[in-house]
């Protein structure tokens, strides 16, 4: 069981008026002309959940108080505390999958109920299947990788790397359900990343230069140029093309507002691999700098950037990716493995029951449904209990298969990278439909 306030600004203010009330509190009780004060009650709603967990927020009826309460699941006491916040978070833990629960909060005074909440109905998420009905792989000419995918559909589907055929050199792809076409974006040289809008509206970088495509061109933007002295063209998270974020080596965090790019502190000079957020307030940057064994997870406020996880100072995690869809944790991929990080409490997980390569990326699309890569052809899938390691992708790539990337849907799940031949790396696209 854990309690947090969800805000550390709004508990300080109720910190410092707390004497204020206090008092008042007390003059309005001697005056005998006051009708008597009902009692409030305590407000439960659900912020979160997953298969081990319900992430409720607490309030009282009237938020200006301070008063002692107690919660119950299924008529058990979980908690009892002064509630000091009109927004505070609790976390129930150690939950069973596909369960309902019921949740109710009381209003105490010196240790007894006064008011009663209404019921709260909680149903944990049901772990989801492992299976894949079939998978198919496909090479992309015979030297080269895949960097990165974009999933639109089922028959549109999107690579980017550096694919050599013997019809010439490429550096993307597209997928129509039937065929891959091999694109030039502006020249042949390498991409690392994609961020699609539309099919008229598509970021992809080369090694640290952004490039857009806006339905007729390419347009590189040579940001060196422009006065900005970094190397931000690994990963790229945006909510539209003018609000978009580029992130790369030492540190680099480039942000574009649709008119102008503007070079961003990032607090470290280790490299960033990977960016991604829920809104322009909540973003996380991830990346590790294998010559120094160092690593990095970085948040971003909407004000400034700050450090939540630094190998230097911590040494936990080496993390390269990540995937979330809350503010509370993060799921990690490198090259110590996959790793739950707990937000709230600041802890660390690590998932020991399959695989043991070095991990590249991550991608889920709920926390029962996630999947990871690595080196040793692996390619994982997390149900929101346990984590299973597809053999067949090793079976066709002995554990020469660096899968360096990974997108899925609710039906698709699409990874790529390069086979290793001995000489030289084989561009490989590999599709599992569910």
């Amino acid at each position: 069981m854990t309690l947090k306030p969800k805000a550390i600004v709004k508990i300080a203010l109720n910190v410092i008026l707390l004497p204020g009330i206090i008092l008042l509190a007390i003059s309005c009780k001697e005056c005998p002309t006051e009708p008597e004060e009902k009692p409030g009650k305590v407000i439960l709603s659900t912020v979160y959940i997953t298969t081990r967990a319900v992430y409720l927020e607490l309030s009282l009826s009237d938020s200006a108080k301070t008063a002692d309460i107690r919660l119950e699941r299924d008529s058990t006491v979980i908690l009892e505390t002064t509630l000091r916040s009109a927004d505070t978070l609790v976390i129930d833990d150690s939950l069973q999958a596909g369960k309902t629960y019921s949740y109710r909060g009381y209003l105490l005074e010196k240790g007894k109920i006064q008011s009663s909440g209404e019921i709260l109905p909680v149903t944990t998420m049901d772990t989801t299947s492992h299976a894949i009905a079939y998978w198919e792989i496909d090479t992309l000419g015979y030297r080269g990788e895949v960097n990165d995918i974009w999933i639109v559909s089922e028959n549109n589907i999107w690579v980017v790397g550096e694919f050599v055929t013997d019809s010439g050199e490429f550096n993307a792809a597209r997928w129509d359900g039937n065929k891959w076409t091999l694109l030039q974006a502006v020249n042949t040289a390498k991409l690392y990343s994609i961020y699609y809008f539309s099919d008229n509206d598509i970021w992809v970088t080369s090694f640290g230069l952004p490039i857009h495509w806006d339905g007729s061109v390419w347009t590189l933007y040579h940001i060196q140029n422009m006065g900005i002295d970094v190397s931000a063209g690994f990963g790229i998270w945006g909510t539209s093309s003018s609000n978009m974020y580029f992130v790369g080596l030492d540190g680099s965090i480039v942000h574009y507002n649709g008119s102008s790019f503007v070079k961003m502190t990032s607090g470290t000079t280790c490299d960033l691999d990977d960016i991604y957020g829920l809104d322009n307030k909540h973003i996380w940057a991830v990346g590790s700098k294998t010559g120094e064994f160092q690593s990095v997870i970085l948040f971003y406020d909407g004000r400034e950037w700050t450090t939540l996880h630094d190998t230097q100072t911590e040494n936990f995690c080496y993390s390269n990716s990540f995937w979330t869809d809350c503010p509370y944790f993060l799921f990690l991929n490198g090259g110590s493995g996959r790793y739950f990080f707990d937000m709230v409490k600041h802890e660390y997980k690590k998932y020991y029951e399959a695989g043991s390569w070095y991990g590249y990326a991550i991608d889920g699309i709920a926390y029962n449904d996630i999947f990871a890569t690595g080196m040793g052809s692996e390619v994982l899938h997390y149900n929101g209990s346990t984590w299973y390691l597809y053999p067949e992708i090793g079976d066709r790539f002995e554990t020469y298969g660096h899968i360096k990337c990974v997108k899925m849907t609710s039906d698709l799940v699409v990874a790529g990278g390069f086979y290793y031949t001995g000489l030289y790396g084989l561009p490989i696209i590999i599709r599992g439909y569910r």
